[in-house]
């Protein structure tokens, strides 16, 4: 895992337009691959701005003035429920630990306002399933079709403990 070069922060902000055109362009190549499996005909940046208008909340990390990864929650159907989706730029491969620790916090705080998180996880996807393990989600058995390809069900409760290890 590497550090932030000195005198680099992450700080948290909501993000624009721009900054929805920026990730679109700069988005790691597993989170590209994860978006076009389930959105063939639409643009990465298409794809986002669909998630940025249905969701309830958006925030972004920003690394320096740039954006660095963009976190959103979309209702669920039951009150109290979410899918929270995240997308990166390539930084977040050279900067692993600083996005980690950051993202934690961020889904705690967004925990605040829906007590269960469930998503979908590509079992391809290895970076978002270490994530997903790393910040807390559970993961169940079933691998279920979405798109091209096979997905896990993960969920996650607010207020999970973690240890140093990022297991609950």
């Amino acid at each position: 895992m590497s550090r932030l070069p000195k005198g680099c922060s992450i700080t948290l902000g909501v993000p624009t337009v721009s900054h929805i055109e920026f990730m679109a362009e700069e988005i790691r190549q597993s989170d590209r691959q994860d978006i076009e499996g389930l959105s063939a005909d639409s643009s990465v940046f298409e794809v986002i701005m669909r998630d940025v208008e249905k969701s309830k909340l958006v925030y972004a990390l920003y690394l320096g003035e740039n954006p660095y990864a963009v976190f959103g929650v979309i209702p669920g159907a039951v009150s109290g429920t979410g899918t929270p989706w995240v997308v990166g730029t390539k930084n977040v491969d050279k900067n692993p630990l600083p996005f980690a620790r950051a993202s934690l916090s961020l889904l705690e705080m967004l925990q605040k306002e829906f007590l269960v998180f469930e998503t979908f996880v590509c079992t391809q996807n290895r970076k978002s399933i270490l994530w997903h393990r790393w910040c807390g989600f559970k993961f169940y058995d079933e691998k279920i079709k979405l798109g091209r390809d096979l997905y896990y069900r993960a969920t996650r409760t607010a207020g999970t403990k973690l240890n140093k290890n990022g297991e609950r």
